[in-house]
C-alpha cells in the first residue's frame, strides 16, 4: 500500500541533502507562511550535524551562520496577506525579507499550490545536479494536522518530457505572479527560469509500482475544468468540500467509496451529496487546520486535524492516486481561479493502492470514524459581517501599494519606521488597525488607523538591527470585536542602516558568541552542532579575557589556512562587521584583531 498512515516524516527531513551532494539551490510555494518555520529551513539544508537538533533550531548563532550561507539562494512565493505574525520575535527575520515573494493568482483566486523544488550538485563535481521536488498538502507552518507529501528525485539530462510541461510552466511563471516591481525580481526570475528548465529536463524516479505520472496545474490560464478518470471505485479525502466539485469528482464513477473530511464539512453537505458515497468518515477528533480558501474558514489559525487532499479511482486493474493542494471545492476545480498543483500516479492496484485495504485496519480504519449528520448550529450574522469586515479591510491593505520609509530617529544608533498610504482611504466595519516590525514585540505595536487615513503613520523608533519592511497588522472589527492578524513583506526606503552588521553585532553580542560563530565559519559545511566555547569549556578557549595561544580556535585557523584558505575571507568580512562600530570591540577577544592581522598578510602573500 503506497498511502500508509503509520509511515510518518517531519517536513524538514525532506529537505536534507543525500549523502555526498551539497544544497545548491531551491525554490518553494506556499498558500501560508510561517516565519519562525522558514527561519528552520537554512539551518536543515546548510548544516547537516544540526538537522533535528531542537537546541540549534533556537540557538539564534547557529540560525545566523545558516542563513548567511544559504538564503540568498532560497526563494519562498507565499499568496499575500497570509504570513502569520510570528510569536517569539528576533532580529533574524530581516534577514529573510528577500527570500519571500507575496504573490496574487493572475486570474483573482487563491495561490494555492505547496511545493519545494530543491537542487543539490555533488560535492566533487563528478555527478550530474540532483533535483527533489516536494508535492505537499501542507503550509509553510508548524500545522501538526493530517497532510501527505510526495517525494520525487531525479536528475536533468538533454531531453524535454512533455509530462513534465505544466509543472515547468508553474515555476517559469511563478516571478510573474509578484506584486512587487519586475526590477526587485530579475534575479529570481533568472533562477525560476533555469530551475524551469532543468525540471522539464528531468527523468523522475519513480515510486515502486508507479508506471506514469502527471502534473496537473489549476489557475495559469483559462480552459476547461480538470476531468477525473472514468473509474468503478472512488475515494475523496478532503478538509474542505463544496456540493458542486464533489458531483465533479465523481462524474465518471461508477460506485463511491467514501468521503472523509471534517465534521463541519459534512455537516454543510446536502444530504443527496453525502449519499453518493457508500460511507463517510472523519478523523477521530477532528478539528480543521485553516486553509485559507474559502470565506467560510476560520479566521484563526489551527494545528489539528485532517489536511491532507487525496483522490483515488479504480479502474479495472488500475489505480489512479492524485495528491496536492486542491481541496475539494468549487475554488480549486470548477472556477478555474486559484493556482492549484495535482500530481497524478498511475499503475495496478496491486502494486500501488487498493481503496478496501487504505479505509481497513491496516491503513487508515483506526485513526477514522463513520459520519453521522449533526444539526447545524444557527448562523451568526454577526460574526460573519465582522468576518468579512476584517477580510475586506485587508484586501484594501494589500492594494494600497503600502510602504516603509526608514528615516534617522532623534535617539542615537535609532530609526523610525514611517508606513506611507495613499490618503484618504477608509476602512469600514473596523474600530482599530495597529502594527509592528515583526523583529520586535507586539508590545511595540502603535495604532495606525488615523495616519493611514492621512496618507502617513508611524511605528516608532527602533535599532538598527530591528529595521524590516516585514510589518505585523491587526485588524479589530467594529463588531464583536474580532481581531485578525498577518504580516505583508512591504518594500523598505529611505535611508536604510547597515542591517546586517547590526543583527551581526546584535546576535554575536559578546565573546563566547564570537568564538562560537567563527567555529561554525571554520567548520564549512561540517560544522558541529554548537561548536566553539561555552560556559563549561570558557577556560579551555580563554586565558583570562584574552585568547590562550594554545586554543583549538588557533590550531582550527592554522589548519583552515593550509586546507581552505578561502573561507578566512568570510572571517575578515566578521571582522570588519563586529569593528564597524568602536564601541563594539569589546565582542573581540583581547589581542584577536591583532592575531588575526598575521593571518591577513600571509593571505596576502599566497596571492602574491
Amino acid at each position: 500500500m503506497m498511502l500508509n498512515p503509520n509511515d510518518r516524516t517531519l517536513y524538514t527531513a525532506a529537505l536534507t541533502p543525500p549523502q555526498g551532494m551539497v544544497f545548491d539551490e531551491a525554490i518553494a510555494t506556499t498558500f501560508s507562511l510561517d516565519p519562525t518555520t522558514l527561519l528552520t529551513v537554512p539551518v536543515h539544508l546548510a548544516m547537516a550535524d544540526c538537522r533535528g537538533c531542537v537546541d540549534q533550531m533556537q540557538d539564534e548563532i547557529t540560525l545566523l551562520e545558516a542563513i548567511k550561507r544559504v538564503a540568498s539562494r532560497i526563494t519562498v512565493f507565499a499568496q499575500i496577506g497570509r504570513i502569520h505574525p510570528p510569536i517569539i520575535p528576533t532580529v533574524l527575520y530581516g534577514m529573510l525579507e528577500h527570500l519571500i515573494i507575496e504573490v496574487q493568482a493572475p486570474r483573482g483566486g487563491s495561490f494555492h499550490p505547496k511545493l519545494w523544488l530543491l537542487r543539490f550538485v555533488d560535492r566533487d563535481g563528478h555527478q550530474q545536479p540532483l533535483l527533489r521536488l516536494i508535492i505537499l498538502s501542507r503550509n509553510l507552518t508548524p500545522d501538526r494536522s493530517w497532510d501527505i507529501s510526495l517525494h520525487l528525485e531525479g536528475r536533468p539530462g538533454g531531453r524535454y518530457f512533455a509530462d513534465n510541461r505544466e509543472l515547468g510552466d508553474l515555476v517559469k511563471t511563478l516571478p510573474d505572479m509578484s506584486v512587487k516591481t519586475p526590477s526587485d525580481t530579475a534575479l529570481i526570475g533568472d533562477r525560476a527560469a533555469r530551475l524551469s528548465d532543468e525540471l522539464r529536463r528531468t527523468n523522475w524516479e519513480l515510486p515502486i509500482g508507479v508506471e506514469s505520472i502527471n502534473f496537473h496545474i489549476f489557475g495559469l490560464k483559462r480552459g476547461k475544468a480538470w476531468q477525473p478518470p472514468k473509474s468503478d471505485k472512488a475515494l475523496l479525502i478532503s478538509p474542505f468540500c463544496t456540493d458542486e466539485a464533489i458531483k465533479h469528482l465523481l462524474a465518471g464513477s461508477k460506485s463511491p467509496s467514501a468521503l472523509i473530511s471534517n465534521p463541519d464539512t459534512l455537516s454543510g453537505l446536502k444530504s443527496g451529496t453525502l449519499k453518493l458515497f457508500k460511507d463517510c468518515y472523519c478523523l477521530h477528533e477532528a478539528a480543521e487546520t485553516e486553509d485559507g480558501e474559502d470565506e467560510s474558514e476560520s479566521l484563526q489559525h489551527d494545528e489539528r486535524g485532517l489536511h491532507a487532499k487525496v483522490y483515488v479511482y479504480h479502474r479495472g486493474w488500475a489505480a489512479y492516486l492524485l495528491v496536492g493542494s486542491a481541496n475539494a471545492t468549487n475554488a480549486a476545480f470548477l472556477a478555474g481561479k486559484n493556482v492549484e498543483i495535482l500530481v497524478e500516479l498511475v499503475g495496478k492496484r496491486s502494486k500501488t493502492i487498493d481503496i478496501d485495504k487504505l479505509l481497513g485496519n491496516d491503513g487508515l480504519g483506526e485513526y477514522i470514524t463513520p459520519f453521522t449528520e449533526q444539526d447545524q448550529p444557527p448562523v451568526d450574522t454577526q460574526r460573519q459581517e465582522a468576518e468579512e469586515a476584517l477580510e475586506n479591510a485587508k484586501d484594501i491593505l494589500v492594494k494600497s501599494a503600502l510602504i516603509v520609509k526608514c528615516t534617522p530617529s532623534d535617539g542615537k544608533d535609532f530609526w523610525e519606521l514611517i508606513i506611507r498610504s495613499k490618503p484618504g482611504i477608509t476602512f469600514p466595519g473596523l474600530s482599530n488597525i495597529t502594527a509592528w516590525p515583526i523583529t520586535v514585540k507586539p508590545d511595540s505595536a502603535r495604532g495606525i488607523l488615523k495616519g493611514l487615513q492621512k496618507g502617513e503613520a508611524s511605528l516608532g523608533s527602533y535599532a538598527a538591527a530591528s529595521i524590516t519592511g516585514l510589518i505585523a497588522f491587526e485588524l479589530t472589527s467594529s463588531q464583536v470585536g474580532l481581531q485578525l492578524r498577518f504580516v505583508l513583506n512591504l518594500p523598505l526606503t529611505g535611508r536604510i542602516p547597515d542591517r546586517d552588521a547590526a543583527i551581526f553585532r546584535t546576535v554575536i553580542n559578546n565573546r563566547e558568541g564570537f568564538l562560537r560563530y567563527l567555529m561554525l565559519l571554520l567548520g564549512g559545511d561540517d560544522a558541529p552542532p554548537g561548536g566553539g566555547p561555552n560556559k563549561t569549556n570558557h577556560k579551555k578557549w580563554f586565558g583570562g579575557n584574552g585568547l590562550r595561544i594554545d586554543s583549538p580556535l588557533l590550531e582550527q585557523l592554522t589548519q583552515t589556512f593550509c586546507r581552505h584558505p578561502e573561507r578566512l575571507s568570510e572571517i575578515s568580512e566578521l571582522i570588519n562587521k563586529l569593528t564597524k562600530d568602536e564601541s563594539e570591540h569589546q565582542i573581540l577577544p583581547d589581542g584577536f584583531v591583532e592575531f588575526w592581522q598575521v593571518f591577513e598578510r600571509a593571505l596576502e602573500k599566497s596571492h602574491e
